[in-house]
């Protein structure tokens, strides 16, 4: 029986009783409010059986003790036991160190000039995750230093940041885990070529001081005379989209300190730990990844639209179209068959005015079924805030309920659920958590889709396709 069939019988043996869902879970400054979905509490409960059914306490368990298996690629998933073991606060500590040297001027440039400019090179899991950081905590940095992102093969990105900064006083940060990224490679090459070519004199200081990496392939690196002091290891088992809580966001401690990234490093931790040992029925992830799979596999609404209401948290769609599109946009499940079900929908979204401004017309009015996701601050201790809380309220409740008037091109449809996810105030711990919610909501909808959430053939077939392209030119 797929999925659709399971969803149809729990819906025929709930279908009797009406208990309309009112359901609103807290966690330590997380609240996820249910009640505009489309679906009753009977039907929820009883979805609560689908876990069982599909042996999810049992893969949880594997998933947090490292037993996890990929069996596409021949091992096992290690990003939540990692983040979670001595290992990983060994890790901090190295990062703290190179941290603590650049901001009191042990390492600098040549010229003993204090480095002031960190410029971090990676695509998809790489920066996405530090990138959204970056832009949410705001608030929260020191200002001790001028960060930057570089992600596109287009080099004009990197020529463009050339023109801005001083590059004898930059640390560069390359990320990659193979260290054979063709985006973030070519990054590097231009790099060194524009420092042979315009800092000859500087160039060895250069690359032995102000060059650091984070990879899985130390070796490769060593070969590129990167000193071991700046290279910071990461796990081969941990996929890259899923690596935030790693010295991928060595970047992200340069700009909030130490004790902000140990506070973001601590709300991921506590999610997990929410994740493993809380109840079914108060579970964020779970009941966020069960309300998507009703939405997607019962009600056929394919897209989901994810909209922050902040402009601190306008790239946090980015980050979970990667985290969900890339992880369980697949279609084979585990046994080698082709599934019968829809597994990813869609995700896209920005801040929540521009979308109001912008797609939010067809979300209203046109022919496409969509669910959404709605994220916000709930403390109003402001009017911006409480100018977007009213704007969230109007729009999800519109999109739920409909409007009627006897004006056919005024009339509002509605039957379009969504989530209202409301943070207490934006802060490390609290964005930490909503990283580590979304990580394990695709977790839980991979195990009752049954696919492997954690490989990603596509992207590398494409890869490859490109590279022979590129070597026929």
């Amino acid at each position: 029986m797929d999925i659709r069939e399971r969803l149809n019988t729990i819906y025929n043996d709930s279908k009797k009783n009406h208990r309309k869902l009112i359901k609103a879970i807290n966690f330590q400054g997380i609240n996820l409010d249910l009640s505009r979905n489309i679906i009753t509490s009977d039907i929820l409960v009883k979805m609560y059986d689908l876990l069982r059914h599909f042996k999810f306490t049992e893969k949880r368990k594997q998933l947090f003790t490292n037993k996890l298996f990929s069996n596409t690629e021949s091992q096992t998933v290690s990003f939540v036991s990692y983040r979670n073991s001595k290992s990983y606060d060994k890790d901090i500590d190295r990062m703290t160190k190179l941290y603590l040297n650049i901001k009191n001027n042990k390492i600098n440039n040549y010229n003993g000039e204090k480095i002031t400019n960190i410029v971090h090179i990676g695509i998809g899991g790489s920066i996405l995750g530090p990138k959204f950081l970056s832009d949410a905590l705001e608030s929260f940095k020191e200002k001790s230093f001028d960060t930057y992102f570089v992600s596109s093969g287009d080099l004009d990105e990197i020529s463009d940041l050339f023109k801005k900064i001083n590059v004898n006083k930059t640390l560069f940060i390359f990320v990659s885990k193979s260290f054979k990224t063709s985006e973030t490679i070519r990054i590097k090459s231009y790099i060194d070529k524009y420092i042979k070519t315009n800092l000859p004199k500087y160039a060895s200081h250069i690359f032995k001081n102000q060059y650091v990496a984070v990879t899985a392939n130390k070796e490769l690196c060593n070969k590129q005379n990167f000193t071991n002091r700046n290279i910071f290891s990461l796990i081969k088992t941990i996929p890259g989209r899923f690596s935030v809580a790693s010295p991928v966001t060595l970047i992200t401690m340069f700009e909030i300190g130490i004790k902000n990234y140990k506070a973001f490093v601590s709300g991921i931790q506590s999610m997990d730990n929410h994740f493993y040992r809380c109840r079914v029925k108060d579970n964020l992830p779970i009941n966020l990844a069960l309300i998507s799979i009703w939405n997607i596999n019962f009600l056929s609404k394919y897209a989901n639209i994810i909209v922050p209401y902040s402009y601190r948290l306008r790239n946090l769609t980015n980050y979970i179209q990667q985290i969900e599109m890339e992880s369980n946009g697949k279609s084979v499940i585990n046994d080698g068959k082709r599934t019968l079900n829809f597994t990813s929908p869609i995700i896209f979204g920005t801040s929540g005015t521009e979308c109001q401004h912008s797609f939010f017309q067809a979300a209203h009015q046109g022919t496409i079924d969509v669910f959404f996701d709605f994220i916000y601050v709930k403390n109003l201790n402001t009017d911006s805030k409480k100018f977007l809380a009213a704007n969230v309220l109007a729009q999800a409740d519109l999109l739920f309920k409909g409007m009627k008037t006897k004006i056919p091109y005024k009339e509002l449809v509605g039957c379009s659920p969504s989530n209202l996810i409301g943070i207490d105030k934006i802060s490390p711990d609290r964005i930490g958590k909503i990283m580590s919610l979304y990580e394990h909501k695709v977790f839980v909808e991979g195990i009752i889709w049954q696919i492997n959430s954690y490989d990603q053939w596509g992207v590398e077939a494409a890869k490859i396709l490109a590279k022979k392209n590129l070597s026929k030119h």
